[in-house]
């Protein structure tokens, strides 16, 4: 594995914090004292965050703006992270070997920057990353290239010989779509695990699992 730097997800791939999302949006609600009915859970299914937030301070009549509101809701999933997120299984050795060839490593993610810090730096994780953007920072879902372009011109590593690690299909497919070296992560909480290994390039279980040489 020829290796110069390492562009990683966070969710499901650095960490094991994908339970901390499920229901987050109605909890976040509830935290800051909306209470949805039944007709507002319906319309609210399936709703990307953007549009959540969007939605709830249209429906609610809040004071917040959508900045405000999204600044809020990183703040309450860093207070959940904090309390339930803990590093992948081996990722802790597998960072350190990459450190120790002199890998540079960053970290692009859907996950608001603050949150994913604090939780980095709880572990003792922070020093080993040169860049954290978000797609949020950079204006783009991971439908589109743009926070692994951004986070490899900071690193300054040859796209050729630079990894990205990611443990969801669709962020795994844009990857393989502009041409990066794709190593795929197994989480439970990826229902299309199957497609995924077929499509990137390594496919593991554990970061031990992956030649350096």
């Amino acid at each position: 594995m020829n290796i110069t730097g390492a562009i990683f997800d966070f969710d499901g791939t650095l960490f094991d914090s994908m339970p901390v999302w499920k229901g987050i949006k109605d909890k976040f609600f509830d935290r800051i004292g909306l209470k949805l009915t039944k007709e507002d859970e319906e319309t609210f299914k399936g709703k990307y965050l953007k549009e959540s937030l969007m939605l709830a301070i249209e429906r609610f009549n809040m004071k917040e703006t959508y900045d405000e509101l999204l600044s809020m809701f990183f703040d309450y999933i860093k207070e959940r992270y904090l309390a339930e997120a803990e590093p992948k299984n081996d990722i802790k050795d597998f960072l350190g070997k990459l450190k120790a060839k002199g890998v540079k490593m960053g970290i692009a993610t859907a996950t608001g920057e603050s949150a994913l810090v604090a939780v980095l730096e709880k572990y003792g994780m922070a020093d080993y990353f040169e860049a954290i953007y978000s797609t949020y920072t950079v204006g783009a879902a991971k439908t589109e290239s743009k926070v692994y372009d951004v986070v490899l011109e900071k690193l300054g590593t040859e796209k050729e010989t630079t990894w990205i690690f990611e443990d969801a299909l669709y962020a795994a497919k844009t990857a393989k779509a502009n041409d990066y070296n794709v190593v795929g992560i197994f989480d439970e909480s990826e229902p299309h695990a199957e497609e995924l290994k077929e499509l990137v390039d390594i496919y593991i279980h554990r970061y031990e699992e992956l030649p350096l040489t």
